[in-house]
C-alpha cells in the first residue's frame, strides 16, 4: 500500500511537471509575440473564467457540443465495436468491411465535413454523423486486430472442460478486448471532439466550434485560447474521470 502510494505521488509530481513546462514554455513564447497572435496564459484564464460563467455560452455551445460529442461517442464506438467482433469471428466479413474502413480512413476531414453538410444540411445531424465515422474505424481496428490475438490455447481449454460461452465471454474474450477497446475510445475521445469542433466551424450555428469561428472574425485571440483549452479540458475530464476508472475496473489493475 505504501509503496503503491509513494508510485502514485511520483506520477502526479511528474504529470504536475510537464503541465508546468508546457505553461513557462507558453508563456516565454506569449512574451515574444503580440497579443493577437498568442495569448498569454493568464489572458486565457480570464477569458476561459469568463465564458463558463455565461448562462449563455454554457446552454447554447458548451452543452450542445458535450452533446453531439456524446452521441457520436455512442454511435461510432458501437458502430465500430460490433463490426471489429463480427470481423473478429469471420474472416471473409473482415475482408468485405476492410475497403470501407480504409475509404473513412484516409478521406481528409474537411472533405467529409462538405460532403456531409450537402447530404445533412446544417446542423447537429451532419456534426454527428461525420464524428461517429471517423471514430467508427479506429473501434474497428483495435476490436478486430484484438479478437485475432485471443489465446487459441484459452480457447481449446474452455471447450476441453466444457466452459459455458459466458465464462468464455467474460474470462478469455473480455480480458483480451479491454486494454486495446479502451485505448481505442481515448484515441476517439480526442480525435472525435477536433472533428466535432472542425465541423461546428464549417457548418453549425452553435457550438464550442461556432463561437471559435466568431472569435477568429473579431480577432478575439484570448477568447480563441480559451474555447481551445475548454476543448481539453472536455477530452481530458472524460479520459481521467469516465475511462480510467472503467478501465481500472474491468481490468482489475491500475491504468
Amino acid at each position: 500500500m505504501k509503496a503503491w502510494s509513494q508510485r502514485r505521488t511520483g506520477h502526479l509530481l511528474f504529470r504536475f511537471s510537464g503541465i508546468f513546462l508546457l505553461v513557462f514554455a507558453w508563456y516565454l513564447i506569449a512574451r515574444h509575440y503580440s497579443g493577437l497572435v498568442v495569448a498569454s496564459p493568464l489572458e486565457t484564464l480570464s477569458a476561459a473564467g469568463r465564458l463558463l460563467s455565461d448562462p449563455s455560452f454554457i446552454s447554447g455551445h458548451f452543452a450542445v457540443s458535450l452533446k453531439r460529442i456524446a452521441l457520436a461517442l455512442l454511435f461510432g464506438v458501437l458502430a465500430g465495436g460490433v463490426l471489429g467482433l463480427l470481423a473478429g469471428f469471420s474472416e471473409p466479413l473482415r475482408l468485405m468491411i476492410d475497403p470501407l474502413r480504409w475509404m473513412l480512413m484516409t478521406i481528409p476531414g474537411v472533405v467529409i465535413v462538405v460532403v456531409f453538410m450537402l447530404w445533412f444540411g446544417m446542423g447537429d445531424l451532419m456534426v454527428i454523423s461525420i464524428t461517429a465515422c471517423t471514430i467508427a474505424p479506429v473501434m474497428y481496428i483495435n476490436v478486430s486486430q484484438a479478437m485475432s490475438s485471443v489465446d487459441k490455447s484459452l480457447l481449446e481449454m474452455a471447450g476441453i472442460y466444457r466452459f459455458p460461452l459466458s465464462m468464455k465471454l467474460r474470462h478469455i474474450y473480455v480480458m483480451t478486448l479491454a486494454g486495446p477497446f479502451f485505448s481505442a475510445v481515448v484515441i476517439a475521445v480526442g480525435n472525435g471532439i477536433r472533428v466535432v469542433v472542425l465541423a461546428e466551424v464549417l457548418g453549425a450555428s452553435n457550438g464550442i466550434g461556432h463561437r471559435l469561428a466568431i472569435s477568429r472574425t473579431n480577432l478575439d485571440t484570448p477568447e480563441l485560447y480559451a474555447l481551445a483549452l475548454i476543448s481539453m479540458s472536455i477530452v481530458g475530464g472524460i479520459e481521467f474521470f469516465l475511462l480510467k476508472p472503467l478501465k481500472q475496473k474491468y481490468m482489475g489493475r491500475k491504468a
